[in-house]
Order: structure tokens, then sequence, then C-alpha cells
């Protein structure tokens, strides 16, 4: 995931930004039916009578104890970045894909320190029976943490091979974004280089960054870029919805915003961590955190590769595991208390309980600490990844 800083996160978000389109109701039921045309016609293939055949959960570990094992270091301008993509394109042509569908879209941007360099996003397309129609589902290859995005990684390569002799209905464009760590730069490169009707054709973009320490498997999505009063949600929760109404649909628990809104200020705690449950971002502008206040629910943080889909207008739905409820260390630098940054309510280990973008996120923690965790969040986020992507 994206470093940011503490200005990041208490960004204030109730400025006019572009329009994605008609304001949200904030009168209305934050639970109401889907409304969005095109998701609310969606079905998904998959059920609980097939839904073996759909969970790759087991090869996703597979792949990321090679990741754990073999590419520690896969930051930009590192032996291992390279490495890493290059085992992505060949586990994708030993899965029974082709040259001519992987596709390395090339690109140059500015680093922190304004020195330009390059970076290349891996994109692998499969063509559907209706090819009016694209779902995106994108996780950021570059990195030097076990969970991010090495957890990431795995669960989009075990789809993608899992699913490479069924052929999707809708067009589905694979995508493992490069130079994240840097500002979002690969993601946000193939966001601005879309055309007006790739966007128009795509249905959501799924994004999956860190799975593997947090506390809670979480799902989000709704658009920042029009909350203008206190009072305001975030718009094009649709796809959200159809997450949340999917997982049901195959055996999993939801936690929505409804379910969360006030849990904290009630019980002064988060809600018990239990298996096969997705829960989401638990703040709201009525219930908000006890500081750092920054998006409200089911929303996250615009500090990963969902966000240039965002600002183009196109719903996501993020897959993360962390901890919300977690108060992490409040101080003028990290400021990531309350705010989605820190995995686990256990403060004795990690840097007080975060992982992600410290010297904790590596795979020999991740199994002292978390042994079976990574396992039990595949077998929530594979079967969902595919009920998503497997839809008509």
């Amino acid at each position: 995931m994206k470093k940011i800083i503490a200005a990041v996160l208490t960004v204030v978000v109730l400025t006019v930004f572009a329009s994605c389109g008609e304001l949200y109701d904030s009168s209305s039921n934050p639970e109401e039916e889907i409304k969005n045309s095109l998701i609310s016609a969606l079905t998904s293939k998959v059920d609980r009578g097939n839904l073996n055949s759909y969970d790759f959960s087991a090869a996703a570990f597979q792949y990321l104890t090679y990741i754990g094992e073999n590419f520690k270091d896969r930051n930009m301008g590192k032996e291992d970045h390279d490495k890493t993509a290059d085992w992505i394109v060949t586990e994708l042509k030993k899965g029974g894909y082709n040259e001519e569908q992987i596709v390395l879209q090339k690109f140059t941007y500015s680093d922190y320190d304004d020195k330009e360099q390059s970076g290349a996003n891996i994109v692998l397309t499969v063509e559907g029976e209706d090819d009016s129609h694209r779902i995106i589902a994108g996780a950021h290859y570059d990195g030097d943490g076990i969970g991010d995005n090495g957890s990431g990684i795995a669960l989009l390569l075990a789809n993608a091979v899992g699913l490479a002799k069924i052929k999707p209905h809708f067009t589905i464009t694979y995508i493992f974004f490069d130079a994240e760590e840097c500002g979002c730069k690969g993601s946000n490169y193939y966001a601005e280089n879309m055309s007006e009707e790739e966007v128009k054709s795509t249905i959501y973009m799924i994004n999956i960054d860190s799975l593997a320490f947090g506390d809670y498997c979480n799902i989000y999505g709704g658009d920042l870029n029009n909350l203008i009063d206190e009072y305001t949600k975030p718009s094009k929760t649709d796809g959200y919805k159809f997450a949340a109404k999917t997982a049901e649909s195959i055996g999993f628990n939801v936690m929505r915003t409804a379910d969360l809104d006030g849990y904290y200020e009630k019980h002064k705690k988060g809600p018990e961590i239990k298996i096969k449950t997705l829960y989401t971002n638990p703040w709201t502008f009525e219930n908000q955190s006890p500081v750092n206040y920054s998006v409200p629910s089911p929303a996250t943080l615009a500090a990963s590769d969902h966000t240039g889909f965002m600002d183009r207008c196109i719903e996501y739905i993020y897959f993360e595991a962390t901890n919300w409820f977690a108060e992490g260390e409040n101080d003028d630098v990290t400021a990531t208390s309350y705010t989605g940054y820190v995995e686990t309510i256990d403060y004795s280990i990690g840097a007080h309980g975060m992982f992600m973008n410290t010297e904790y996120d590596t795979w020999e923690l991740l199994n002292k600490y978390f042994p079976g965790r990574a396992e039990e969040h595949y077998k929530i986020y594979s079967p969902l990844l595919s009920s998503l992507i497997m839809v008509s």
C-alpha cells in the first residue's frame, strides 16, 4: 500500500472535486438496493453448489510462499522487482495464456526525489463472450512486504491461472500494477490513458492490497469526489453492495456500514473477529473515529490503486485485511490511529500493531505471529474474487 503521511490521513474530504455524476442522496438508506443498471443486472455463476471449483485459495498460498521465499524486496530498481515481473509473466504463460494476451504497459514517472524512473504494468486480457463490457482486477507487484503486497500478487495470479480454461461472460482485464509504492504511478497511468469508451464499458475495478496480516477481512467501495458537507455519504457504492450481497450468497457473513456504525461508541472496541466474515470501514460522519477521521464508510482512503479509477468515475471494490479499531501510534509523524493502517489490535508486535510499510512486513513474522491467517483470508477472498469476475 502506498506510503502516506499524516497530512494525507487527516485530509479534509469536504471539498468539491470534479463530479462523477449526481450527488448521493444523504436522506437515503445506506443499505438501499443496488441502483446502477449494469451492476444491478449482474448474476454470479458461482454459488454454494460449485464454490469449490472457483476457490483457488490453496494455489494463492503456494504463490505467497514462493514470493516470501524468493522475492523479498520488490521495490523499484531492486533485482527482485524485475524477477517478480518475469515470474508473473512466466506463470501466466504456464497457466495457458499466450503472448498476445499479455502486454507490458511501460511508463515513466518522477519519483519522490524528482528523478525520472521507468515502470511497467503487466496487463492480461481475457476476452469474454460479451466484449462490450469488462471487469478490471488489479494488484501491485512492487514493494518489500509479504503482506503489502505479496498477498495481493498471489491471489490475483492464482485467480487468473485458475480461471484460464473458463471463458468469462464479460472480458476480464487482470493488471499487476507497478510503482504503487511511489504514488500509485502505474495504476494512475493506466486509468488516465483509458479511452472514454473503455471507461464506460468497465463495470467495476477490483483492487487487491494487503490481505495477510490484518485482524479483519474488509471490503470497501465508494467515490469520495462528491463529498460536500458533513451529511454527504460516498456515491457509487453499488459495486460494494453487490460484493457484500454476493459474499452472503456464497456462504459468508458480512458486517456492513449499518452493522458497524456506532459499534465502537457503544462497546469501546471492535466486534469479535470471526472466520468466514467480511467487515468494512466502521466510521461515518455521525459516528466518527476517536481521532484521525478521514473518510466515511464504506469507502476507504485514497491510498492504493483504486484511486485512479475512482477519479475516472469507475466503481471500485477493494479487498484489504486490517483493523480500523486499532489505536496504533498517534503522533505527528505517523498518525495511524483508527485509519485502517494498523493491522492488529495486538500492540506488542510489529510497530505497535502496524506491519505494512515497516520492517516487520516479512514472511518470517507472518508465520511467527499469524500462522494460518493468510490461508483463512484466502478462503474468503479467493471465492469472492471468482464470484465477482464470473458474472453475467
